[in-house]
């Protein structure tokens, strides 16, 4: 596996924007503290290419907008895993607007899969077990540790190869026109 990029500051933020800008498709996730604020926040964002994974660190980079014009890029499309929750902090906390999403899980949806988690769909698909011990951590609290990096990644890292083969099936089922109509709505 490929080693994973902590974002911390703007200008690596800034280098990260200007990369992406190449991609023709990014998986995108994010953390937030949600269980243990009133107000909640996005306290991690993590993107993943074919290539690299990346965690960026929002609440030590407080302006996240160099990544708004990917989010609008109509030519770049963005992978989510069950995304409502995703879209609804991305627009609240930065005034992202997200054009061209595949969602994962609306994908096994459309397709009937009994098991819509993201960990069994990877176990399924991969044959990789990712360990979901952390997804109600208290996301807010610094420093983060090693294993939050890496759990974190693993939110997006399978997310493009996972997207190819729903997209396969869908299709291949005639069904990717009704899970493109989910994904808009």
């Amino acid at each position: 596996m490929t080693q994973v990029a902590l974002i911390e500051d703007l200008q690596d933020l800034e280098d990260l924007a200007r990369r992406l800008k190449a991609a023709r498709r990014v998986a995108v996730d994010l953390e937030s503290d949600s269980f243990y604020v009133y107000h909640e926040k996005v306290c991690l964002l993590q993107l993943s290419t074919e290539e690299e994974d990346f965690v960026i660190d929002p609440l030590a980079v407080k302006d996240l907008s160099p990544l708004g014009p990917l989010f609008r890029d109509p030519a770049v499309e963005k992978v989510f895993h069950a995304g409502d929750y995703d879209l609804v902090c991305l627009g609240r906390d930065y005034g992202f607007s997200i054009r061209t999403l595949f969602d994962t899980m609306v994908a096994a949806r459309t397709l009937g899969a009994g098991r819509l988690g993201l960990a069994p769909l990877i176990e399924e698909h991969f044959s990789v077990r990712l360990e979901k011990k952390l997804q109600r951590a208290n996301w807010g609290k610094r420093p983060l540790s090693e294993e939050q990096i890496e759990y974190a990644r693993n939110d997006t890292h399978y997310l493009l190869r996972l997207r190819d083969l729903l997209h396969a099936k869908l299709e291949s089922r005639g069904l990717l026109r009704e899970a493109q109509d989910e994904f808009k709505r």
